[in-house]
């Protein structure tokens, strides 16, 4: 299982790093591709009894649309959440939380994306080294890859995005870890021209705000 995962994380690296200029973009909705990913991410979540929300702004909604790959940038998500829920430990008297948010700057044309953790944080002098391919932080014991943010950086880079990793809860213990990604923002999509073609009716699911695990 644990090789499986690897072989499946370097083949994540490989297409991340060979997509270059050829990268395909078109325009999605960050916020939608976000609490996706926070759902297929549910079920282990909810194996560690760690609490996994979304919190942010709701798809579809204004300033979520940017210019990029939507295998890529899920891909890009998913990484980080798993990362966090994986370093996350639960105990009743602290349990694990892991929270996604997009927070739109419909203004200033960012967009952002952040995952957020109540675990142990990542000490500053090893904030640069765990994007390096297999390295681990010190001092965990979890099984990983050491794969995980080293494609994280590189989906961003394609995508002209930096990221930066700081602690969740300054001052307190444990500090958590918050990574965030500043993205450029694109304007909402103009809405198709009315067809003279009477539409079928479909049956429309609405967003709920947050999932928890």
């Amino acid at each position: 299982m644990r090789a499986t995962h690897t072989v499946n994380q370097l083949l994540a690296l490989a297409r991340a790093e060979s997509s270059g200029k050829a990268l395909v973009r078109q325009r999605c909705d960050l916020a939608a591709l976000t609490v996706e990913a926070v759902q297929d991410t549910v079920p282990r979540a909810m194996d560690k009894h760690v609490d996994l929300g979304y919190d942010g702004v709701l798809p579809g909604g204004e300033g979520v649309w940017i210019e990029g790959n939507p295998t890529l940038l899920k891909e890009m998500i998913r990484n980080l959440l798993d990362n966090a829920v994986a370093y996350t430990p639960s105990t009743a008297q602290q349990p694990g939380v892991v929270t996604a948010r997009v927070l739109a700057d419909p203004f200033g044309s960012v967009l952002v994306l952040q995952v957020e953790d109540n675990g142990p944080g990542i000490a500053e002098g090893e904030r640069e080294l765990v994007f390096q391919p297999f390295y681990r932080a010190l001092g965990t014991n979890v099984d990983g890859s050491g794969l995980g943010l080293p494609i994280v950086r590189e989906i961003a880079h394609q995508h002209k995005a930096e990221i930066a990793l700081e602690d969740a809860r300054p001052g307190q213990a444990p500090p958590g870890t918050r990574v965030t990604g500043a993205l450029r923002s694109r304007p909402r999509p103009r809405p198709q021209r009315a067809s003279s073609r009477t539409p079928e009716p479909r049956t429309l699911v609405p967003h709920a705000p947050s999932w928890h695990g």
